[in-house]
């Protein structure tokens, strides 16, 4: 299993970035093994690189900081899992996510809500708010 982290640096004691099209580092994690295999550097500036990366390594989690709009679809859209480790080292980020720690990256930077839409303002879909 392989799980992609996004970094601020190639180090492991590295801080995971707020955003993750502000990450300059992307580091693929072979799971059983324990260990980084590949590190990649920013290669655009929105990181649908980094996005396509995480697909291409078969990646089953994302550990990363908030996400915009397409690489959200594309990694969602693949059912990857994404996690936001944003303000821990990729280290402590991997740890809290294997033991379940990590809060879940339900949806894009301003996207509708988890399930599509939001119950915000003029909502006409026919269920009740919670």
């Amino acid at each position: 299993m392989n799980i992609a982290v996004t970094c601020e640096n190639e180090e492991i004691r590295g801080i995971v970035p707020k955003l993750f099209k502000d990450s300059p580092f992307l580091m693929i994690i072979d799971a059983d093994k324990n260990q980084i295999f590949k590190i990649y550097g920013k290669q655009d500036k929105d990181n649908m690189v980094f996005a396509r990366k995480v697909l291409e390594h078969d990646c089953e989690a994302l550990i990363c900081g908030q996400l915009e709009k397409e690489p959200f679809e594309l990694l969602a859209g693949a059912g990857v899992t994404r996690y936001d480790g944003s303000g821990h080292t990729v280290q402590k980020a991997y740890d809290y996510m294997n033991r379940y720690k990590l809060p879940w990256i339900a949806d894009y930077i301003g996207g509708p809500g988890a399930f599509g839409h939001s119950h915000s303002g003029e909502c006409e879909c026919g269920e009740e708010e919670e």
